[in-house]
Parts: C-alpha cells; structure tokens; sequence
C-alpha cells in the first residue's frame, strides 16, 4: 500500500490513498480505487481502462512504470449532466507509507495488530539450541519491534515481517525451533559484524550516522549530491560509501563483487519483491524495518536502538535516545496552549495539501502545546493516509485564523518570503499568521534527518513561544 497525494478536478471525488500496488511477472500495477461510482473508464498513456467494480465503487487496475514519477491520468465521470473527461494526477508518497495510528505505548490495539502483524507473544516461543530468552531490550514507546537475548545470540522480531537471529563471529548456527512442537522456523540468519551493509531505507542513514556506524554502511540509495546529510555526502565523495541504485533496481553486480553483507530495505520493497528474492539468492540477508508505521514520534526514533543491536553499538544508541526523550519531555512540560498552526505546501495543481490530523508530524506540533488544523473535523481522510488533499477555499475555512502557518518546503522546494507564498494563491493574503508576520518555511532536509525530533519540538515550542532563539529546521519568512 502507498499513500497518494491526489490533483485535479474539483475536489468532490477523488483516488482513495493508500493504493495497492502489486507486481506481476516483474511490472506494477496499481489499483485505483475512487470514492466515486460515476467513473466508467479511465485513460493512462493513451488507453482506455474499463471500471472493474460496476455499481460500487469504480475501480480500475492499471500499470505503473515508475513510484518515483507522477501518474497523470483522465477520468470519464458521468455524475453531471452529461459525461465529462477530467484531467487528474496522482503523486506517489513513497517516503510516507500508511501509517496506522497508535497510542504511543506498548499495549497493542487492534489497529497496532493489523498493521504489525503477528507478535511474538501470540505464537510459540522460539527456542535456541533448546532455550529460551534469557532477556528482553527494554522499549518504551516503539511499537513494531522487539529485541530477545539468547545469551551471545540476539533475536530480532519485526512484527508482520519476520524474525532474525544475530549469529556472532565465528559461532555456529544454532538449532532453532519452537517450543512445543520442535518445528522449523523460517529465521533470516545475519552473521556479525555486519560491516559491508547496503541501506536503502533512507530514514535508517541518519540512525546509524548518530551511533558512529556510517563505517558499516557501504551501499548508499542515493548519489552524494541528493544526501543533505553531512557525514553521509562526505563519504560518498571520498569512496567509504558507494551508490548501488535505487531499491528498485539495485546494482547486483556491484553488490555481489564487494561483498555486501546484509541489505535493510523498507516496506517499499514488497512492491517489488523479485528484488528482495534476488538478494537472497545472492546469498545476503535482508532486513525489512517498519519504522515508518510508528505515528508515535519517540516511537520511529526507538528504532535507533534496533540499529544499535545490529551495528554492535548498543549503548551509544540507548544514551542518544534517553537524551532525546529527555529534551521532549523537557519541552512539553514548558510548552504553550492554545496557539493553532497548520502544516501545508501548495501543490502544482494549486491544491493544499497537509498532514492527516493523528500522524507523527502533527503528534509534534500538539507536544508544543499547539492545535493543529485542519482537525479531523474538518478534513476527510481515507485510510492512514500522511497527506491530504484539500481545495483552496476549504482550507481558508479552516485555517485562515491559525497563528502560525508552516510551508512543507520538502516536496515542491522552499520558499523564500511571505510574498512567495501570497504567489501560490492570493488567498494566503487573508490569513492571520500572515497579516502578524508568523509564517515559517521548514527546510528541505527534514525528512532525512530522521534523528530531529527533539530538535522540532524545540522549534515549534520556540516559534508558538514567540522566542527569538534560533531553530533548526523552520526559519522565519519575511
């Protein structure tokens, strides 16, 4: 499944996100699925695709060449008084997958179970050479994973992924089974140190460049100059770190010659899953991690403690994460009340769109002591959607009273002054925040620094505070 962010037409029906996308005999496909019943084809590159779902919602199958391009489409509506064919785009959010809210501790609701999968107390116990656990990582607000200890050996459990067993250096794999029944169980094995890793997921970079492993990470998603990240770009340029392609269309041959040793992948990867079957029939192991599921903050950065295990650096991770949490929580015991801001970036199409009210960014606005807007009241959202999109006009009616408003430089660029944005729509003139001079761009390296929580929740207690201190991600438009 892949959020979309959807443009075009006038806002009454729309593609419902996320999407489900498939592959078949190596191509995707995606299923698009409107909230609409009036749409009897569709055109994608020049053919016709007949609704699949007559009387219900229309639905329609279609291929996908690239997630990483738009997908511009026409679609025939016959709602009005005669049919109508309406231009439409569909923006895939690949670095946003449906994200299932949570309450931030480690009891599991129901919605926790169906996004996480199977947990570990819900089947037999795995046992290592006849034993149990003889210990647990203690987790405070991640959801999606446990660590068990094994004496030398450690078990990772990724809820709904699958399970790996940390051989160390030298020692045999151990017989693994499950107690009762002495059964296989299909355990990925990862031999340490891991040293020659290919890490594609994005989000984990920042992760293991604060716990001083980047040395570990040889394969790089990402050429030097789409890194914002410092250490990152610094070793890809001097050769530590080198570009094996995208998740999609990784570099087999270059990962094979140089040894990789273990790939960590996100859950884009099920979209292409002859790509995760390659790898292992090249002999490495591939992780999955799930941290973008966590709508908990502190939960997505518990997941430093999981690369900590991995990378065999376990206490510098565990006293990065207390330090972090220490400044949030320092922060929210001083934070405002009140203060209403909004999220948003203006899309090519002119449509705003803004966070789903309930996931991890708008968490962070409300730890300030801030209301984000749109509510939930006010904003339909399908599925765990991370964006949404809204009309102009319905916007103002939510948000032209906000005191603050925050342009989401990280999809279209930034914008360099109030005047920029009174460009993407004269509306803007009429906000509040804008007549009081509090309209603040985030900067485009945001979601790379995955690490910045504590660092955003500073700045959305400095700017809702009216401070003068200076931040580190949203700067103040003139």
């Amino acid at each position: 499944m892949v959020n979309i962010t959807f443009e075009g037409g006038s806002g009454k029906a729309h593609v419902e996100s996320p999407v489900k996308v498939t592959t078949k005999n190596g191509k995707t496909y995606a299923t698009l699925v409107w909230s609409s019943e009036n749409y009897d084809y569709i055109i994608v590159d020049d053919i016709k695709y007949e609704n699949e779902n007559p009387g219900g919602k229309s639905t329609f199958t279609v291929p996908v060449e690239s997630l990483d391009e738009p997908l511009d489409l026409i679609g025939d509506t016959t709602a009005m008084s005669k049919p109508h064919e309406i231009e439409y785009r569909i923006i895939w959010n690949t670095g946003d997958e449906a994200e299932p809210e949570q309450d931030g501790s480690k009891t599991v609701s129901a919605v926790d179970k169906a996004a996480f999968g199977v947990r570990p107390e819900e089947r037999p116990q795995i046992l290592i050479d006849g034993m149990g656990p003889d210990g647990m990582l203690d987790l405070k607000y991640a959801n999606g994973f446990d660590i068990a200890s094994y004496g030398d050996h450690r078990l990772i459990s990724i809820y709904g992924v699958g399970d790996y067993l940390l051989v160390p250096a030298g020692a045999k794999i151990p017989e693994i089974t499950y107690e009762g029944n002495g059964g296989e169980v299909d355990i990925t094995i990862i031999r340490q140190p891991v040293e020659r890793t290919y890490l594609v997921s994005t989000s984990a970079m920042d992760l293991a460049d604060r716990i001083e492993r980047l040395g570990k990470v040889r394969f790089s998603p990402l050429r030097a100059e789409d890194w914002h990240l410092d250490h990152v770009r610094d070793a890809m340029e001097s050769g530590g770190m080198l570009y094996a392609g995208k998740y999609r269309m990784p570099d087999y041959e270059q990962l094979s010659s140089q040894k990789c040793d273990l790939a960590v992948e996100n859950t884009m990867i099920y979209h292409n899953p002859e790509v995760k079957e390659k790898l292992e029939e090249l002999g490495i192991p591939v992780i999955v991690e799930t941290s973008s599921y966590e709508s908990d903050p502190l939960g997505r950065l518990e997941w430093i403690k999981l690369y900590g295990v991995l990378f065999d650096s376990e206490e510098i991770a565990g006293k990065f994460f207390d330090e972090e949490v220490a400044i949030v929580s320092s922060r929210v015991e001083d934070a405002g009340e009140g203060r209403k801001v909004a999220f948003f970036y203006v899309s090519a199409m002119g449509m705003i769109v803004v966070r789903a009210p309930g996931d991890y960014i708008t968490k962070m606005i409300e730890m300030s002591g801030a209301k984000y807007v749109p509510d939930k009241e006010t904003v339909r959202s399908s599925g765990n959607m991370g964006c949404i999109n809204m009309q102009p006009e319905d916007f103002y009616a939510a948000a032209s009273d906000a005191d603050i408003l925050i342009y989401n430089s990280t999809i279209d660029g930034e914008i360099g002054s109030v005047d920029d944005l009174k460009g993407l729509n004269p509306i803007f003139a009429d906000f509040k925040a804008v007549r009081e001079g509090n309209v603040y761009c985030l900067s485009g390296d945001y979601f790379q620094k995955s690490t910045g929580i504590a660092d955003f929740v500073t700045d959305m207690c400095n700017v809702t505070s009216g401070s003068d201190e200076e931040c580190t991600f949203l700067t103040k438009l003139e």
